[in-house]
């Protein structure tokens, strides 16, 4: 008796543990709003074949395509539904001179953002990468005289979204909790 119940207890341990490890991301899909301000003024959007034109810094993440790309074409900014972000630089050198500030907000996400962190920088040899959370729904990044280690370098960043429990670890939960209330009943 006791270790069935031993044995209950430590199953209902493992699947609250498994559930809250379950990360949702950022679904393709997800409605991206972009700004950049420096060096170049515009960014240009996929849903909008990377034309100039209104609007064309709001683009759906598409999980196998670059999203964004300055309007100087120096900078693309390619998001996945993992959360990485890889950031190339597209100038054909290895400098990128003068300062980018790119802010991204997500719209239609089922949890916030709880973190935005470089994830591989092995790619920039100097210069200034600054990564910032700025609520729960925007990130932003800033360039400042960034070089690289080769020609068309990038880096890669990381955006974390709180953890959601996936809804087959809740039911096996609620199932393991409902077998030991029933066997406290029985027990008494």
């Amino acid at each position: 008796m006791k270790t069935y119940r031993t044995l209950v207890v430590a199953a209902a341990a493992w699947l609250i543990a498994t559930a809250a490890q379950a990360v949702n991301g950022l679904p393709a899909g997800t409605l991206i709003t972009a700004q950049v301000s420096g060096a170049s003024t515009t960014l240009l959007g996929l849903d909008h074949g990377f034309a100039d034109e209104p609007g064309s810094n709001t683009t759906a993440l598409a999980a196998a395509d670059l999203e964004f790309l300055t309007g100087d074409a120096a900078v693309g900014i390619d998001f996945f539904s993992d959360g990485h972000v890889q950031v190339w630089n597209n100038t054909g050198a290895t400098g990128l001179t003068g300062s980018y500030s790119f802010i991204f907000s997500f719209a239609g996400l089922s949890q916030p953002l709880t973190g935005f962190a470089p994830l591989d920088m092995t790619g920039v040899a100097g210069g200034t990468v600054s990564l910032q959370l700025v609520d729960e729904h925007t990130v932003s990044l800033t360039l400042n005289n960034v070089s690289f280690t080769s020609e068309f370098g990038s880096f890669t960043t990381q955006i974390a979204v709180s953890a959601v429990p996936e809804p087959g670890s809740l039911a096996l939960l609620g199932a393991g909790l409902g077998v030991i209330a029933l066997r406290r009943r029985a027990v008494a």
